[in-house]
């Protein structure tokens, strides 16, 4: 029975690869994804956009996150922005608790300290408890704690559901890892 939640989180991280025939291509759509996962976050969160304008460096992901009673998986893509470079990420997560439903969502983490921006390098973990209830479906629905923010130890993270329906209450945790797109499991057509 251990399996599944990885097969799950396995299933969830190749359906949310950028889509692309080539690395360059998925940079592009990675890019265009985060822009558009961005302006939704500047949207739902009037402080966001100038707190990218006065950190360190930002990340702007985008993916899918589904609970099932017990479990929740999760992800998707990331763009990291430092001094005028992106890098690209690729992001993961798995929690317990309780909950229902799938969403896409966006967060932006934006780092305000050095060692904040350094921990998430080096380390690229984070975990934390996660309650809201959401319904969202082409910009219809409402959404009671989707839209959060919230600052942890030099790092504030902004979240927005962009569709999608969930009841849940779960300890997460996301792994981030970097990527360039040249070992993709799976190729996407452009």
């Amino acid at each position: 029975m251990k399996p599944l939640p990885v097969m799950l989180v396995a299933a969830l991280v190749l359906t949310a690869c950028a889509t692309g025939s080539t690395p360059q291509a998925k940079k592009a759509n990675a890019r265009k994804d985060s822009a558009e996962a961005l302006a939704e976050i500047y949207s739902d969160h009037a402080s966001a956009r100038s707190a990218v304008a006065k950190s360190k460096g930002y990340l702007v992901c985008t993916g899918n996150d589904s609970y099932l009673f017990a479990a929740s998986t999760g992800g998707g893509i990331c763009t990291f922005h430092t001094g005028g470079k992106v890098d690209y990420y690729r992001f993961a997560s798995l929690g317990a608790g309780v909950g229902i439903g799938f969403k896409k969502v966006a967060f932006l983490y934006v780092f305000q300290t050095n060692a904040a921006m350094k921990r998430f390098v080096e380390d690229g973990w984070d975990a934390g408890a996660r309650a809201e209830a959401s319904g969202k479906y082409e910009d219809e629905g409402g959404q009671a704690a989707a839209n959060t923010s919230y600052d942890v130890d030099g790092v504030r993270i902004y979240q927005s559901a962009i569709w999608g329906a969930a009841a849940q209450a779960t300890v997460q945790g996301y792994k981030f890892w970097r990527t360039d797109f040249t070992d993709d499991v799976i190729q996407n057509p452009d």
